[in-house]
């Protein structure tokens, strides 16, 4: 049966957010802060972007930026003072470490099919940290 594709277009200024593993990582058992995949060692509260969306948004590599989601149902989550890294991602898309990044899925955002909890299609805004501004 033919199905249309749900509308992937997060809005103006958001980003699509997908939680990823890291190489030390098993489900949500985290053997090691580093990342053999990305590159990464000792650090796990990151947003991998696209250099251009960092651009958009005066984030530059490694700054500290607030990252929140936007709910299905208009609720809003945040998670303060992640870094932002530069990554060959798809301009528009964003990835970060789960089980950190689970605390963005709203009760709304779940599968209308499965009523499992929609993870890996968050939409977000990245915004430089509250607490860097001025600084």
């Amino acid at each position: 049966m033919w199905r249309a594709l749900p509308d992937v277009d997060p809005g103006e200024g958001r980003l699509l957010l997908t939680p990823i593993r890291s190489h030390d990582q098993f489900n949500t058992t985290i053997y090691a802060n580093d990342d053999r995949y990305r590159g990464l060692k000792g650090l796990r509260t990151v947003v991998f972007m696209h250099e251009d969306d960092m651009r958009d948004r005066a984030v530059g590599e490694f700054d500290l930026v607030d990252i929140t989601s936007i709910s299905r149902d208009g609720s809003r989550r945040t998670v303060h003072g992640y870094r932002a890294v530069a990554f060959d991602i798809p301009r528009g898309c964003a990835a970060g470490y789960m089980p950190e990044l689970n605390v963005l899925c709203g009760i709304a955002d779940c599968s209308t099919q499965s009523d499992q909890p929609v993870t890996k299609r968050l939409v977000v805004e990245v915004t430089a940290a509250r607490d860097a501004v001025g600084s």
